[in-house]
């Protein structure tokens, strides 16, 4: 069962309608941080493959692309974000508008198990170690020796995974993709892009 046969009713078909959900100063840092609709619901066309797909969204921030992604599919998605306040508030979204196949962790992405889910979602969120424009508060600082151990640790973990693993990465370096993984697909000019394992 892919995606595409699921139909269901979403409350998110733009950016504004899920952006209206976040407090104004979240909101704020929408265009820069968060995941758009359109793109939620294209990689999870691709993620998802069966109504038991599970996918993790690696710096999962407000929560935009699990909730807007699970409106849209079939798939399990699990957002793994390292701010509490912004888990809190991507599980009260999830409980006001009754996702539940959208699920939230507070934790470091380094003490995540990614033999747990089939899929994964990346929209470089270890950028803001090294780039701290419109930065989205005062918990992470400059810091590019993380971001080099975060990435180092996340092509390690996709090294690891079995053949047919899908990876959908958005704005993102491809050095954090192995070489067994071959690029299936891209759109919206190329910055959405579409990776399977098939070696």
């Amino acid at each position: 069962m892919n995606s595409s046969s699921f139909s269901p009713v979403s409350p998110f078909d733009t950016d504004e309608d899920f952006d209206s959900a976040l407090p104004l100063k979240i909101r704020k840092l929408s265009s820069r941080h968060w995941t758009p609709v359109h793109v939620a619901k294209r990689a999870a066309h691709f993620l998802v493959q069966t109504e038991n797909s599970r996918i993790l969204d690696i710096g999962s921030g407000v929560g935009k692309f699990c909730l807007a992604a699970a409106s849209a599919s079939a798939g399990h998605f699990t957002g793994v974000e390292q701010r509490d306040a912004l888990v809190r508030l991507s599980k009260k979204i999830a409980q006001k508008y009754h996702i539940d196949r959208a699920h939230f962790l507070h934790a470091n992405i380094l003490t995540v198990d990614f033999t747990e889910f089939d899929a994964f979602y990346f929209f470089n969120s270890f950028e803001e170690n090294r780039d701290l424009t419109d930065k989205i508060d005062d918990e992470v600082f400059y810091n590019p020796s993380r971001y080099a151990v975060y990435s180092l640790y996340l092509y390690e973990q996709f090294e690891s995974l079995p053949r047919g693993t899908r990876i959908a990465t958005y704005c993102s370096p491809v050095a954090i993709i192995p070489d067994q993984y071959v690029m299936v697909g891209s759109e919206v000019k190329g910055k959405l892009q579409f990776w399977e394992k098939k070696y």
